[in-house]
């Protein structure tokens, strides 16, 4: 009785062909996403980005997954995956402040002020609570303090952007 119990448990989980890695697939995108943002909150940033990835391909429609996937993608410093998975995040839910906070934040991060000033903003007029405006408020204070000291920069986001409309 116990030996089918577990013979039907185990061949209920898809194993891996790699017998490296003991843990079993999960085809699970919120379990995939809760695992990965705990992997994040550990700082286990490669971790979180192999869950978060599985969770996004199981469930392309999910806001979370999105937006965790960019977090984890831009402290691992993978960039361009980066913003494409916080834009996801952006089109699926366009009203999110956390989603424009931290679209704001990347921008900051690799030196386009104009787009994170744009993002900075959006997340302010979607901020719900007080302390949501104090966040953007407080951000949107520090970028105007680091301007004049910035080295300039082209900025060719707007050049891209309009790019992409004329395909």
């Amino acid at each position: 009785m116990m030996e089918a119990t577990i013979a039907a448990v185990d061949a209920s989980v898809v194993r891996p062909t790699d017998t490296k890695s003991p843990t079993p697939i999960v085809r699970d995108a919120h379990g995939l996403l809760v695992r990965g943002i705990e992997a994040l909150e550990r700082d286990r940033i490669e971790e979180a980005i192999v869950l978060l990835r599985q969770a996004v391909a199981l469930d392309g429609r999910s806001f979370f997954g999105h937006l965790a996937l960019g977090i984890a993608l831009t402290k691992g410093l993978e960039i361009p995956a980066a913003e494409q998975a916080l834009e996801t995040a952006v089109s699926l839910e366009p009203e999110n402040f956390y989603a424009h906070l931290r679209s704001a934040e990347l921008y900051h991060r690799i030196g386009v002020p104009g787009r994170a000033n744009e993002e900075l903003r959006a997340a302010l007029n979607f901020a719900r609570t007080a302390e949501e405006k104090k966040i953007a408020r407080d951000l949107l204070a520090a970028e105007k303090r680091r301007e004049p000291r910035r080295a300039w920069r082209p900025d060719f986001s707007s050049l891209l952007r309009r790019g992409k409309g004329e395909k």
